[in-house]
């Protein structure tokens, strides 16, 4: 005797099978760079951050350190370079010069034209629900270059 598969469940596996495979792939753009200014001049030593805003993906966040130029190169969170194609919000702080006590040293970019640049950074660049700065990466764009307003609010 042959049983038949009521059409409930066959549909049901059908659906577990295809939703299994439905994960968006992660993309990459492996060189991310750019300059960052702060009111038309070069903002050195700062901590730069693209954080990924794409509802529904969990994905890696990029950063890096701007030197006495304001440039910065992307470092995703696993080592790699570069940075999630799509949209992110831009988040920047203050760096923090390595504390020799500790027996740090310094990162290349700390010259001593990056540490004089103290002028601060507006707050509503430091926290990614606040910042103006979106910017989506695409895959054959590689230099994103930030003007950043003293008076921004």
């Amino acid at each position: 005797m042959i049983r038949q598969c009521s059409r409930w469940p066959c549909w049901f596996a059908l659906l577990l099978l295809t939703a299994s495979g439905c994960g968006k792939a992660l993309v990459f753009n492996d060189s991310v760079d750019g300059t960052v200014k702060l009111d038309g001049k070069p903002l050195g030593s700062a901590y730069i951050q693209f954080v990924p805003d794409e509802p529904g993906i969990k994905a890696p966040g990029s950063s890096g350190f701007t030197d006495e130029n304001g440039h910065y190169r992307l470092t995703r969170e696993g080592g790699e370079s570069g940075a999630l194609v799509g949209h992110h919000r831009v988040v920047l702080v203050r760096g923090r010069e390595a504390n020799r006590a500790l027996g740090e040293k310094p990162d290349a970019t700390e010259t001593a034209k990056a540490k004089k640049d103290r002028r601060p950074i507006p707050t509503v660049y430091m926290m990614a629900s606040q910042t103006p700065l979106k910017i989506e990466v695409t895959a054959d764009k590689h230099t994103y270059d930030l003007d950043l307003s003293s008076s921004a609010r």
